[in-house]
């Protein structure tokens, strides 16, 4: 029975966090993270560079290239975000974001509890009893591997993403570097009979 209502305080508490937050702000919270390191990494030295020609050059410009690079790609994302927030509000579909927000992080919040169920149960922390008693040990003993089964039929097209994601980033910067090959800096050399200003 302990291990039905501690199951029962995780998913409500799961559902709660998820409600609160919808779907959409969970998703693209952890989106901006992932995308925000990638294109700090991307672009950083060039921030860096842009902020030693306008500031000054100086060691720590690079840590504040890379990190101003990583804000503003947050910023952008979580805008993105509460625009289509603000977009599923207005056509009165707010519930659904929030809905499906709450059953995803329910769910996550029971594959931890399940997760910690196993380690108990093979650390012999949990007794038989308790285990007999319970109406939803059985289930979350297998709920882990469901969700990796699941989350392994996910893989492909998730690296799929990346690998574009990671494409479209080297191209965005073939795409600079072929721009700044095309424009030379040419610097006139003033001729040995000309005055020097």
């Amino acid at each position: 029975m302990v291990i039905d209502v501690i199951f029962a305080v995780f998913a409500l508490w799961g559902f709660y966090l998820g409600f609160s937050r919808g779907i959409i702000k969970t998703v693209f919270t952890i989106l901006s993270v992932v995308f925000g390191l990638m294109i700090a990494f991307r672009f950083g030295p060039d921030m860096t560079k842009f902020l030693e020609s306008a500031v000054n050059d100086n060691a720590l410009m690079f840590l504040a290239g890379f990190l101003l690079t990583f804000v503003l790609t947050m910023v952008i994302i979580r805008l993105f975000a509460s625009f289509l927030e603000g977009a599923l509000e207005s056509a009165n579909i707010n519930f659904i974001n929030q809905a499906v927000g709450g059953v995803v992080m329910a769910g996550l919040m029971v594959l931890l509890y399940s997760v910690l169920l196993w380690f108990g149960d093979r650390s012999h922390l949990i007794n038989e009893d308790a285990k007999q008693e319970s109406m939803t040990y059985t289930y979350l003993e297998e709920y882990p591997e469901v969700v990796w089964y699941y989350g392994g039929k996910a893989k492909p097209i998730l690296e799929d993403f990346w690998d574009h994601s990671v494409d479209f980033m080297d191209r965005l910067e073939d795409a600079k570097v072929q721009r700044e090959e095309s424009d030379p800096v040419i610097y006139d050399l003033p001729d040995e009979d000309e005055p020097r200003r």
